[in-house]
């Protein structure tokens, strides 16, 4: 029989089933069931999300074989699915000890302690389930395994376990893929590489190896060996379309912006359109400086999805090089409304309303941000740019007193800090503050110029510019 067949004998058959069990129940009477037709019918009724009905098919079930494993196990699972593992456990067990070798109570035993982020006993029963179970489930159960290394941050027992799984089946996608995510985990993009290369050196025709080996190549910055990478990849399934806006995103960070649109153009004949494959496609544009395509873009995503913020900074970002203030400050609002914990969007909104003199406002995105990440770096720098604009040095000062210490000696961060000490005249401790920065930072100077045009004029400070050590 084809498996259509199949599924509509397997229809009829549950069908009859459930014909006599509602039968039975309307006129009061017994009837006879086999086993392996209650199993059946307490299945039916769990997909069906009817767990009160499958109970009651447990119950008369287990009145005609109260001896049955495998209606214990049923009820065990059934237990466990309503959150009562404090049952189901010791039953499982109990079953265990009658069964050693049944792989579906090591399997159930396993998924109960990971939900309990038991995470050691999950391991031992999935090992056991690996060990007694059918060959079909194995390429899982090494992703459950390593998984549950992964929850307690044992990043090189997962590798073990996921090379294990790539032996005993390559084409595991999802070993492949958790494999990379191990090393970055554990920092070591360099043996990753190492890794994968020596797995398409092995199986060349690994459209996944090569797309991971790509995305190494890309969290190292080698941007042409990750687009040569995904090439390959593409050569191998032409369809496969993350390789190709990886590719574009590679060819985004060389600043091709040409080719990386072309990469998109063809991802969105491969599949259907997405929001943030507009987005990406508007911000080529942007930086080809061809403003009006980039907003055509955005505008493309928002028709697909009216709510996707990325859209929004895009043409907040195109009015503000427009220097439309008024529409930029509407889209980065609305962003930020979106998504209000995303710090850089603070940033974005922070910067339109000082540009249009509303330092309290800006003042206030900023404060929040800080509340959100308390060392982000940037928005100390961006608030204290935003005290100095409205001359409150005072305050400025106060800040950057609040910098996180691993960026005290910060260049901007002295930068900042010598511009109000010296607006607020205290220009013996601004140069103070500069000759000791300049012994680690000899190029301080030109740094400072930029924030401070106006300080290029006093004489103490050109005087110091001509005795600044030089680079080596």
């Amino acid at each position: 029989m084809h498996d259509e067949e199949l599924n509509e004998h397997d229809s009829r058959e549950m069908a009859g089933i459930l014909q006599r069990y509602e039968a039975m129940l309307a006129s009061g009477t017994s009837v006879f069931f086999d086993l392996m037709e209650l199993e059946s019918l307490i299945e039916h009724f769990l997909n069906l999300g009817k767990s009160r009905s499958a109970q009651h098919v447990l119950k008369f079930a287990k009145g005609l074989y109260p001896e049955s494993l495998n209606l214990k196990l049923r009820e065990a699972q059934m237990m466990a699915g309503s959150g009562n593992f404090k049952r189901a456990i010791p039953q499982l067990r109990q079953l265990l000890a009658f069964e050693p070798t049944n792989d579906e109570i090591h399997l159930t035993l396993a998924t109960l302690y990971s939900q309990m982020s038991q995470h050691q006993e999950a391991i031992h029963h999935y090992r056991q389930a690996l060990d007694l179970g059918d060959a079909t489930y194995r390429s899982d159960l090494y992703i459950d395994i390593a998984l549950e290394y992964e929850n307690i941050g044992h990043w090189n027992h997962a590798v073990e376990v996921l090379n294990e799984a790539l032996l005993d089946n390559p084409e595991n996608e999802t070993a492949l893929h958790e494999l990379g995510f191990c090393f970055e985990s554990m920092g070591m993009s360099e043996d990753a590489i190492g890794v994968f290369q020596s797995f398409v050196d092995r199986h060349p025709y690994s459209c996944p190896g090569w797309y991971n080996l790509g995305n190494v190549y890309q969290r190292t910055g080698k941007y042409p060996r990750a687009i040569e990478a995904y090439e390959y990849a593409l050569v191998v399934d032409e369809g496969f379309s993350p390789a190709l806006l990886q590719k574009a995103a590679a060819l985004t960070m060389m600043e091709d912006y040409v080719q990386a649109m072309e990469c998109y153009r063809e991802s969105i004949l491969m599949d259907a359109p997405q929001a943030n494959i507009y987005t990406l496609m508007g911000e080529c544009q942007e930086r080809l400086g061809s403003l009006s395509e980039a907003e055509e873009y955005y505008y493309c995503a928002l028709d697909l999805d009216a709510e996707f913020a990325d859209a929004h900074v895009g043409l907040g970002v195109v009015s503000e090089m427009r220097k439309d203030w008024t529409s930029s400050l509407k889209h980065f609002e609305k962003a930020l409304a979106l998504e209000p914990e995303n710090v850089e969007y603070h940033i974005l909104l922070g910067g339109i309303l000082r540009k249009i003199g509303m330092h309290d406002e800006a003042g206030l995105i900023y404060a929040n941000a800080l509340r959100l990440e308390p060392d982000n770096l940037e928005v100390f720098l961006e608030a204290a740019d935003n005290l100095q604009k409205d001359d409150r040095h005072d305050e400025a000062l106060a800040l950057l007193d609040g910098v996180p210490l691993t960026s005290v000696h910060d260049p901007l961060v002295v930068c900042r800090r010598f511009v109000s000490l010296y607006s607020l005249g205290q220009t013996k401790h601004a140069y103070s503050l500069l000759d000791v920065s300049l012994e680690k930072t000899p190029d301080l100077c030109t740094t400072l110029v930029e924030l401070f045009p106006g300080i290029a004029q006093d004489a103490e400070f050109s005087l110091r510019v001509l005795n600044a050590p030089k680079n080596q």
